[in-house]
């Protein structure tokens, strides 16, 4: 068995775990949709779901992440949310559902062939199995990350669009027949928008935000590595906890980055690293573009702002920002956001760089 330099750690979450869980024990009734700024740890929190619901005999576990899977036709879709149990593909032995890279559900070649000539329809043979399981006690839960992966894509007929099909299907799924939990995964902030605004479909679902990691969350992980990431070679002090917490936040990816970066390079090289590289990603970002230049020196003295202080702003750009990963939106509270810590540094140096190549105070560039 290979054995690594640094284990993977997942840190606290016992609030978001406890209302995932309050979501499930109750009937379906409702879509969940959880989003929040990228690399927060919405994959990592539905694996961790996943992996303790599939021990609990009175739940079926239908888990799909779409980043992993090449999407471009109708045809994808069919591959990517069925499987036929005897094809093997990335299926596990038993006789319970395991998750699986192709396949949502499992069904017999007969079926997988129709569905594949468009003899079935899909939305028949996904309710189908879930009646069967309700009849035999178990609860069907359905789980897609990254579901917006689907847009662009149309049913056979090139009249309806996929995705909007689905989600009218979840939609009766919960509201209506009670059948199935729906949870949906997604970064892309203005596909939750476009939900939420959408009074129809607001009406049937809850949303649920995943922010990054709290500061004694963060603490309480770095001051114990050898625990939560099996590192023996090396400790953290407090002052470099706070470093690592002054540059990258609660963002558990990079923090991890971090920490596997210590093995090679000093704390200091390593933040010096990062910021280089937001401040060129910014400098890349908003070159010649002087809206863009404008959005971001704003965003640089409040790295939060709401809609009426945006008013007037081109939601055209906004939605670019928010696409590009430098802005995040929240649609539930209506809130825009520098994505992270990191990018909030990088933000602030490019223009404080800016400035002083132009020989402004920091009093005469506001």
């Amino acid at each position: 068995m290979i054995q690594f330099k640094i284990d993977i750690t997942f840190i606290n979450r016992v609030r978001e775990m406890a209302e995932l869980r309050n979501y499930l024990e109750g009937m379906p009734n409702s879509i969940l949709f959880l989003y929040g700024p990228k690399s927060s740890g919405k994959t990592t929190l539905m694996y961790r779901l996943f992996e303790q619901m599939e021990a609990e005999k009175e739940y079926e576990i239908n888990f799909l992440n779409l980043r992993e899977i090449f999407l471009t036709t109708y045809d994808d879709f069919i591959d990517a949310f069925f499987k036929s149990s005897n094809s093997g593909e990335g299926l596990k032995t038993g006789t319970r559902r395991q998750y699986s890279l192709f396949g949502l559900f499992k069904l017999d070649a007969f079926t997988e062939k129709m569905l594949k000539k468009r003899r079935e329809d899909p939305f028949l043979v996904m309710k189908q199995e879930f009646q069967r399981l309700i009849k035999k006690g178990i609860q069907p839960v359905v789980i897609i990350d990254e579901f917006h992966k689907l847009d662009g894509l149309y049913m056979p007929d090139k009249q309806k669009r996929l995705m909007l099909e689905l989600m009218n299907f979840f939609v009766a799924l919960t509201k209506e027949s009670h059948l199935c939990h729906v949870i949906i995964a997604s970064s892309d902030a203005f596909f939750v928008e476009q939900v939420y605004v959408d009074s129809k479909l607001r009406k049937t679902s809850k949303f649920m935000k995943l922010d990054y990691l709290e500061k004694d969350d963060v603490f309480a992980w770095l001051r114990d590595i050898k625990k939560y990431n099996k590192v023996q070679k090396y400790t953290l002090d407090e002052k470099q906890i706070e470093i690592i917490w002054d540059t990258v936040g609660g963002s558990a990816w990079e923090i991890h980055s971090i920490l596997e970066d210590l093995f090679q390079y000093s704390l200091d090289a390593i933040v010096s690293k990062i910021k280089r590289e937001k401040v060129a990603m910014i400098a890349d970002w908003t070159f010649n573009d002087e809206a863009r230049n404008c959005l971001l020196r704003y965003f640089s003295k409040q790295p939060a702002r709401n809609l009426t202080e945006l008013a007037g702003t081109s939601k055209d750009l906004l939605g670019q920002t928010v696409r590009d990963n430098i802005l995040y939106y929240d649609p539930v509270d209506g809130i825009y956001g520098i994505q992270g810590k990191s990018l909030e540094w990088g933000i602030k140096e490019y223009f404080d760089k800016m400035d002083i190549s132009k020989g402004l105070t920091p009093a005469s560039a506001a």
